[in-house]
């Protein structure tokens, strides 16, 4: 009998020993991952393989993805993780998680092995991790994705530049309260429960340097940043969608295409910084580090000492005084600057009286998905998307009529795209896509007009795969005669420098906007393009292939950075053509 409890505990530590030991082993089995937070992508994120069917986080790791910090509890292997004024606690080798107080089960137990504790993807996934994170968690376990999005009701910050006045424009997902208060040379909104991603935009028009932005606390702040004192600043609570317009006259009417106007001040004109700013690095948002920007944001003190600045009238509606769209309220201190203003003074100078009618492509639909992400994301439906958010804009502009191609997940045939356009008599042409290629890697924006000969291999690449959704199109779709042909050929030689131009400069406002790399205005042999008898060109808004940019493009704030690009193009675009047409 006892031989027989010798061997039976003989077998028992050899097999936990085995166990401990395959363990231990099977944490160093690791892949790296893609982790992607809010459009970004984090490096040096692996998963661990524990067992044949179960992997696990490291939690070290999910601290480094939070910005979360751990407290190591040996005597009862427990680690507490600290995120956002809560905790979660964790206790090795159990089901259980302690979310803020409050015990969840797991279906997998946590691993403590090598002295560090690993989490099974489940308690990142949950209700209770989202509510303390204040982010939403999603793991593509085939594709090896980790996409965490943090929660905001700011949406994005955008802005439009005319001559006379810019708008900056907070939208928002719910009304919420704010305050305006003035620095030297700076507008800053608090806005109570605000939450917004930290972020910058480097604007530069003459107007504003620049609009940071960033969650303290109860508020969220958003600082514009000027580069003259303006005549008048008024702000509003606009509806439908819920929004904050800043409306930013200028005190002398700049050039829209880049030529700044304003006259430079006399010295004894100029305003003495803050002392609060005295100490700050004010060089363009791209040099600024992510402490500096804190920095900036942290100055919400107004100005006493800034004479000029406090002269100029800031007027605001409050939250109980939500308009709509659909009518106007003027406050008595000065006429409300509207949405994408119409400039009707110049209009009768305009190159066209009439309105400009613009064809809106959303590429692929129906049968036809485009290009699928790492994630799923098809490109058929963020393609619609922007498309129906550059509709919005452009229709609040009175000098633009917008026709679109398709309003639905509808299969269009290529030809029959541009030939709405040429049965609609429309100005210009443009077709949204998303981009993509076997290189997870490759990302960037770019922009297309019509040539038979492609600017490079990848342009060629691109056209190819734009190319091939004719497999799918039906041997009854409609045929073109080789005169048709010859004469398209023609039409193509004639737009082909305006579709260039056009192409440029919208090329020139992603710059800033979609903070992505920009590859150019590129030509290529697009069936899409081919037959259009007006400018056109074909907008590949980022590759979709890219596991950082697929996540971007589930972004509102990055869907509306494309939409604001392509119609501020446009709108310069005209404004070019004008200004030659007046200077004959």
């Amino acid at each position: 009998m006892k031989k027989i409890t010798i061997l039976f505990f003989s077998l028992f530590m050899l097999f936990f020993a085995t166990y401990s030991h395959a363990a231990k082993k099977a944490a160093v089995l690791r892949k790296v991952i893609n982790v992607i937070v809010d459009g970004e992508s984090v490096t040096g994120v692996n998963i661990y393989k524990i067992s044949s069917r179960t992997n696990y986080f490291s939690v070290k790791e999910v601290a480094k993805i939070y910005n979360a910090t751990l407290e190591w509890k040996p005597v009862s292997s427990r680690v507490t993780m600290y995120l956002n004024g809560k905790k979660i606690d964790i206790k090795a080798d159990s089901t259980e998680v302690v979310f803020n107080k409050k015990s969840k089960r797991m279906s997998l137990p946590s691993r403590l092995i090598r002295r560090e504790i690993y989490i099974s993807p489940e308690i990142l996934k949950s209700k209770e991790f989202a509510e303390i994170a204040e982010a939403d968690t999603e793991w593509n376990p085939s594709s090896l994705v980790l996409n965490v999005t943090h929660r905001t009701n700011i949406s994005a910050v955008r802005y439009f530049t005319r001559p006379e006045s810019t708008q900056v424009l907070i939208q928002l997902e719910e009304p919420l309260s704010y305050t305006v208060s003035k620095t030297a040379k700076s507008i800053i909104l608090k806005i109570l429960r605000g939450q917004v991603q930290r972020d910058f935009l480097s604007v530069k028009n003459g107007i504003i340097r620049d609009i940071v932005y960033d969650t303290e606390g109860r508020y969220a702040i958003i600082k514009i940043n000027l580069q003259q004192i303006p005549k008048l600043v008024k702000t509003s609570m606009l509806s439908k969608p819920d929004r904050i317009s800043v409306d930013i006259v200028h005190s002398k009417k700049i050039d829209i295409l880049g030529k700044d106007t304003v006259t430079p001040a006399r010295e004894e004109e100029r305003v003495a910084p803050n002392d609060s700013l005295k100490e700050i690095d004010l060089t363009p948002p791209e040099k600024y580090g992510q402490s500096q920007i804190s920095e900036i944001i942290s100055v919400i003190k107004n100005d006493e000492n800034n004479k000029d600045l406090e002269k100029v009238p800031v007027a605001k509606f409050e939250s109980k005084n939500i308009i709509d769209d659909s009518f106007t309220i003027v406050d008595d201190t000065a006429p409300i600057v509207d949405i994408v203003p119409s400039n009707h003074e110049n209009k009768k100078k305009s190159y066209c009286e009439r309105k400009r009618v613009i064809v809106l492509d959303a590429g692929h639909g129906g049968q036809d998905p485009g290009a699928i992400g790492p994630n799923g994301t098809k490109e058929k439906d963020i393609n619609l998307e922007i498309v129906y958010e550059l509709k919005a804009i452009f229709d609040r502009d009175d000098n633009y009529e917008v026709i679109l191609t398709r309003k639905d997940d509808t299969f269009i045939p290529l030809a029959e795209r541009t030939n709405i356009a040429n049965q609609c008599n429309a100005d210009l042409f443009i077709s949204v896509h998303c981009n993509a290629t076997f290189d997870r890697n490759v990302n960037g924006f770019e922009i297309y007009s019509l040539s038979e000969k492609a600017t490079d291999s990848e342009a060629a690449a691109t056209a190819l795969l734009e190319n091939s959704v004719l497999e799918l199109e039906k041997k009854s779709s409609k045929q073109y005669t080789p005169l048709q042909n010859v004469m398209w050929s023609m039409a193509v030689t004639e737009y082909i420098n305006e579709s260039s131009e056009l192409g440029g400069f919208i090329s020139a406002e992603t710059t800033n906007r979609l903070k992505i790399p920009n590859k150019g205005v590129k030509q290529a042999s697009f069936y899409v393009l081919r037959g259009s008898q007006m400018p056109a060109v074909l907008v590949e808004s980022a590759f979709i292939s890219n596991y950082a940019q697929e996540a971007k493009f589930s972004s509102k704030k990055f869907r509306a950075a494309v939409a604001d690009s392509v119609y501020e193009g446009v709108v310069k675009y005209y404004a070019s053509k004008d200004k030659k047409q007046n200077s004959k």
